[in-house]
């Protein structure tokens, strides 16, 4: 407080300020008083609800936990379900294996399958857009009409997938009695909302094939396309999102239409080939995931070149069909089947749910160590530069012999300067 100079005229204006001044410092003080328990309980509510957060994340955990060690188990049980009702599944007869070209390659690699693994059945989940060719290789590979075909996709799929099961029965004992199924699935895309993924699709494809035994996945795609689009790496990231990471180790990349009329100008048929399975292998793969995804080129048109001994080959007169089925056969060998369960799908909500009471605590020491003391500063500065005003003019109108300037309360105070503040 400033010294007042003693005038006999004014002791009743200075007895009347000053007790103002007095009760505006306890009014101050009460309201710091206030403010510091008011702001220890939200700092103790924060803390608590941080605890109380932090303990029902790690409940989750364990649950989540004994959660998985149970779905472990429940995937036994799923897939020995799977393979009993798989059983029950009638076989057609596999007739368009008789009229194939290449009928010895397939049967060389079913008898592959048949030593090494000691089972007699394969089976192979088909995935990608629309219009890349799946049903028409599950129709080069069975030799018959089965899958329908369409070029373009103009509105949603009625069905997610389509199983198609053959069953050998050539007079073989080695063989007959052998289970080919390939599942056929519908376009990863959605039709109806432009260039988007059809998320809906992949979960309906998920739970058809769950707990399903998966031998190899072929992902198809087109050879004449001279990028990986967007969309391609949107798709691509949702089946990882959907099925997880594992599923890649069990992929086979198709690359369909490979009876490329003319490469680009200045690259040959190889040169071309490498480069798209190049793009689409970068596509997958990341800094530490670096699955080895087999690619083969296939053509499924009538129209494929056929050799002397009418087999399908490729422009560069390579035996498509027998490139595909040997990577099938190596896939399917590496490893234990593709089992798809529900744990193996990221659930964004869930992950990394224990930080939540941690931000909520360091949010709370940045306003408490850093941000507060310096709004509090601030405060204390401008006080004291409002204090010295008003005693310049408290001391100005003692020298023109009028009474004191008659200061707002706080309140008053803060209407003002919203008051000017709108004007």
């Amino acid at each position: 407080m400033a010294r007042v100079v003693e005038e006999p005229e004014y002791d009743e204006y200075e007895e009347e300020e000053m007790e103002d001044e007095y009760e505006e410092e306890l009014e101050d003080v009460e309201e710091i008083d206030a403010d510091g328990e008011e702001e220890e309980a939200i700092g103790g509510d924060l803390l608590a609800a941080g605890g109380a957060a932090a303990a029902r994340a790690a409940a989750e955990d364990e649950d989540e936990d004994y959660g998985d060690e149970g779905e472990d188990e429940e995937g036994e049980e799923e897939e020995e379900e799977e393979e009993e009702e798989d059983d029950l599944v009638v076989a057609q007869d596999w007739a368009g294996l008789r009229t194939l070209p290449e009928c010895g390659a397939v049967l060389d690699a079913l008898t592959r399958i048949a030593e090494a693994s000691g089972g007699r059945q394969l089976t192979v989940l088909l995935l990608g857009k629309s219009g890349v060719g799946k049903s028409s290789l599950v129709n080069a590979l069975l030799g018959e009409k089965a899958a329908a075909v369409s070029a373009f996709k103009l509105q949603a799929d009625t069905e997610s997938t389509v199983k198609f099961v053959r069953q050998v029965s050539l007079g073989d004992d080695a063989l007959d009695g052998f289970r080919l199924t390939l599942i056929d699935t519908c376009g990863l895309e959605d039709p109806e909302a432009g260039d988007t993924v059809s998320y809906g699709a992949l979960q309906r494809i998920a739970e058809d094939v769950r707990g399903a035994p998966i031998d190899a996945v072929l992902y198809c795609d087109r050879l004449d396309l001279y990028r990986v689009e967007p969309l391609d790496k949107r798709i691509i990231s949702a089946i990882t999102d959907q099925f997880g990471k594992g599923i890649w180790s069990k992929t086979l990349l198709v690359l369909s239409h490979g009876q490329l009329g003319l490469p680009p100008p200045g690259c040959s048929y190889e040169s071309f080939s490498d480069r798209r399975v190049s793009l689409l292998r970068g596509a997958v793969r990341g800094p530490f995931f670096r699955p080895a995804l087999p690619a083969v080129i296939v053509e499924n048109s009538d129209t494929c070149q056929v050799d002397a001994e009418r087999c399908r080959v490729l422009p560069d007169g390579t035996r498509w069909v027998d490139e595909l089925l040997a990577a099938l056969v190596d896939t399917a060998l590496l490893g234990r089947p593709y089992s798809w369960r529900p744990r193996l799908s990221r659930r964004p909500n869930n992950s990394l749910k224990w930080l939540i009471p941690v931000a909520a605590y360091a949010q709370y020491m940045v306003w408490k160590l850093l941000l507060e003391p310096r709004l509090r500063k601030d405060e204390d500065l401008q006080a004291a530069q409002d204090e010295e005003i008003w005693r310049e003019k408290t001391a100005e109108r003692r020298r023109l012999g009028i009474g004191p300037p008659l200061r707002p309360s706080g309140e008053n105070a803060w209407r003002l300067e919203q008051l000017y503040d709108d004007d």
